[in-house]
């Protein structure tokens, strides 16, 4: 369980030239701490610029941002691609929010080599973030995860409900918000909307549709600060059309088109303005011209080209001030020279290891390692490469992380010998890597690492040897084969698979099962690990920051291990018990699925075991088991849950020479008979009572039956006794009946 180590926040420090820096409050529980400033994006993004006022064209809505620009300074002009672009500049002053301007337009693949812009082989597609079987590694933070999860679906929901982006009482975090809600509902509903007001902290839009007799349609919102809130807040809301759906939008300006492709440009630059007019024309039914669609493509493309560049522009002083906060970490940073003596370096890769993480590996950690790549979703080619740890609870432990260009076989082979360097893995006997079939990766394990075992992700592999075939008894019969643990039972359940289908048999012994079956494994490393899921899991938590530029990602990972590791010292310091809770589930289930055996004793705690016709032998000395699965996980498995010896009965418990415990102070109760009443229920309480259809005895008054006055009863009576005349007996009275002989005298 990790907790040995911690990762502490560090106060960001404050800078002449961004002046944001704000120190938080931290707790130091280690030596070395990860803690940088700030996300830079937002440093970055509080630049002072002098902003100048133009005048809007006839048809220019207000920006959906909090600035404009004015499309009378700058034409763009382009092929079908809009690849390259050119700027005239008109006015030769920049514009409100310096987007378009006299500056010449930046080609953001010169950031990296030559043979990578060439490469366009990489997809925006990963194969990974996926785990598999149900063997998820659980992680602090999935809960955190699952909730941006549910918050993206709700925003999803709400764009795909007009009705739903504009309701009475609604809130809105700021301005811009519901801006983009009024485009969105006019989108959807095609509606012809228009703002008449926008301004700080008051934004209101009406339908612009005027009829024939001059009459306006009705339809109108208004939406103002609310300062109990600190969020707009719809006011007025009349939500009621008296016109006809015009099929136009007047928000649907440049400004609109940027936002609406902003993420769509990011997944791919290529896409053309002529594409981007069908694309509106099918999603939304509404008209606009190829070279409002083309602007928004530059815009969108520049700002993005700006961000990226003062990331990598900053570089430097982040590994500066990565270094000062935590001066044991290894930043290293490789450049490539410029063409001439003088000329600015262009940035190749970067490896990262913080002390912390080092040190929990070490301390916490099975000496097994996952290793993968994941892309970068950027503007620019690059790869994120990671090394993945896990504890001793089966948590991730993300070790140390890289960002290069791509994934070939020098930057691999880079990348490990890093990773080496950093942990001494060169000097490790029992050490395990898991990884996917990459060629690259797998030269750089033999070459550094000879001695170490190196397992491949058996879910590609299956993946790989079954891709033309939907034969579920394969994938049942190669699981049966990747979770043999003896040799025996490997040759057992790969003959199987060859009574099954003879062609699927030769193939799949053509994959090295040596890499991926437990049979094979190698006993040390307490992990029976053959699916790469430390990896996937990793892949996952940063899946949103994949899409950021380089620093606000290497940020976002940095204070994920801070928080995970802030979490799991807590989780450490309440644990009571002797082992984790995970590792007490799993003997908990070995000695539940004990039920069908049969032990047998031998000498020197030797034991036989016999399971279905099956013999085990398990040396409780040794820890072993004849399965071999005790050896390899270090948790007891079935057979030996049942072999361990019982605890004997209290005659023949040892005598120890302590004293004898006194339990606690007995409780003295009331004297007399307990109670069996409940209490008396006070006078705003409503009385209990089993039978709804019977009315409470509560306010009722009680006679006394000794005085036969009100207010007490007979035990607590000092009035003397009150005779009272005996009750009338229940049922008819009964008639006094006369013999017939008299009836017989009297008439005579």
């Amino acid at each position: 369980m990790e907790g040995e180590v911690d990762i502490a926040p560090v106060p960001p420090r404050r800078e002449a030239e961004t002046g944001d820096g704000v120190r938080a409050p931290a707790v130091v529980v280690a030596e070395s701490s990860v803690g940088v400033e700030a996300p830079v994006s937002q440093r970055l993004g509080k630049r002072k610029r002098k902003r100048v006022r133009v005048e809007e064209e006839e048809d220019d809505e207000p920006e959906l941002g909090a600035d404009a620009n004015n499309e009378e300074d700058c034409g763009v002009y382009g092929d079908e691609d809009c690849d390259a672009v050119e700027e005239i500049v008109g006015g030769g002053e920049n514009d409100g929010d310096g987007g378009l301007g006299v500056e010449e337009g930046v080609n953001m693949a010169a950031d990296f080599p030559e043979d990578v812009r060439g490469d366009d082989s990489c997809t925006d597609a990963d194969s990974g973030d996926e785990i598999w079987e149900g063997d998820k590694i659980p992680d602090p933070l999935s809960d955190e995860e699952d909730d941006d999860i549910e918050a993206q679906m709700e925003v999803r929901r709400e764009e795909e409900d007009p009705e739903v982006l504009l309701a009475m009482g609604k809130t809105y975090n700021t301005p811009d918000d519901f801006k983009r809600a009024l485009l969105m509902y006019s989108l959807k509903t095609m509606y012809d909307i228009a703002l008449y007001r926008s301004e700080s902290m008051v934004v209101a839009a009406k339908c612009s549709y005027v009829g024939v007799d001059g009459v306006n349609c009705g339809w109108k919102v208004y939406c103002s600060y609310e300062k109990t809130k600190h969020k707009m807040q719809v006011r007025y809301y009349v939500n009621e059309h008296s016109c006809v759906r015009s099929g136009s939008s007047k928000m649907l300006k440049r400004s609109s088109i940027v936002f609406l492709f902003d993420e769509r440009l990011r997944v791919n630059p290529k896409i053309t303005k002529n594409e981007m007019v069908a694309e509106i024309k099918r999603e939304f039914n509404l008209e606009v011209t190829p070279d409002q669609c083309a602007k928004a493509k530059t815009k969108v493309l520049k700002a993005r080209h700006a961000t990226h560049n003062d990331h990598f522009s900053r570089i430097w002083d982040y590994q500066a001030e990565v270094l000062k906060q935590n001066p044991e970490t290894e930043f290293e940073i490789e450049t490539t020279s410029g063409t001439f003596i003088g000329s600015k370096q262009r940035f190749l890769r970067c490896y990262i290891c913080f002390k912390s993480q080092k040190d929990s590996w070490k301390g916490t950690c099975r000496p097994v390692i996952g290793i993968d790549g994941a892309f970068l979703k950027w503007d620019v080619k690059g790869h994120l490469l990671a090394a993945v740890g896990r504890d001793g609870d089966n948590r991730i432990v993300p070790i140390a992380w890289a960002v290069v260009e791509i994934e070939n076989d020098d930057n691999w082979d880079w990348f490990l010998r890093q990773l080496a360097s950093s942990l001494g893995l060169c000097e490790m006997q029992h050490l395990a890597i898991i990884s996917d079939k990459q060629s690259g990766l797998v030269k750089a394990i033999h070459s550094i690492l000879p001695q170490a075992e190196h397992r491949q992700c058996s879910k590609h592999i299956m993946d790989n040897w079954k891709r033309d075939s939907h034969d579920m008894e394969l994938q049942r019969l190669f699981w049966k084969i990747a979770r043999s643990y003896t040799e025996e039972e490997f040759v057992n359940n790969m003959e199987e698979l060859k009574r099954y289908n003879l062609h699927a048999h030769t193939t799949l012994q053509l994959t090295s099962p040596i890499t991926w079956s437990r049979a094979f494994f190698r006993i040390g490393t307490c992990c029976n690990d053959n699916l790469n899921n430390l990896s996937e899991s990793f892949n996952r938590t940063i899946r949103q920051a994949r899409r950021k530029p380089l620093l606000d990602l290497l940020e976002d990972i940095r204070r994920q291990c801070m928080v995970r590791t802030a979490k799991r010292y807590i989780i450490a310091d309440r644990l009571k018990t002797r082992f984790t809770k995970r590792a007490h589930l799993e003997i908990e289930k070995m000695i539940a699925g004990a039920g069908n055996c049969e032990r047998y004793m031998a000498r020197n705690n030797l034991y036989q075991i016999d399971v279905h016709g099956v013999s085990y032998y398990v040396d409780m000395e040794n820890k072993t088991c004849g399965c071999r699965k005790w050896q390899m996980v270090g948790i007891p498995c079935t057979h030996a849950a049942y072999g361990i010896r019982p605890v004997q009965g209290m005659p023949l418990w040892p005598r120890s020479n302590r004293l004898p415990v006194l339990p606690p102070p007995w409780r003295r109760g009331n004297a007399g008979r307990p109670s069996n009443h409940a209490r008396r229920k006070g006078r705003n309480e409503t009385a209990s009572t089993s039978n709804n259809n019977k009315m409470s005895r509560a306010k009722r008054i009680m006679t006394c039956s000794n005085c036969q006055q009100e207010g007490h009863n007979k035990q607590r009576c000092k009035n003397a006794t009150v005779l009272i005349p005996p009750k009338r007996p229940r049922g008819r009275p009964r008639v006094n009946q006369v013999s017939s002989s008299c009836v017989i005298f009297l008439l005579t």
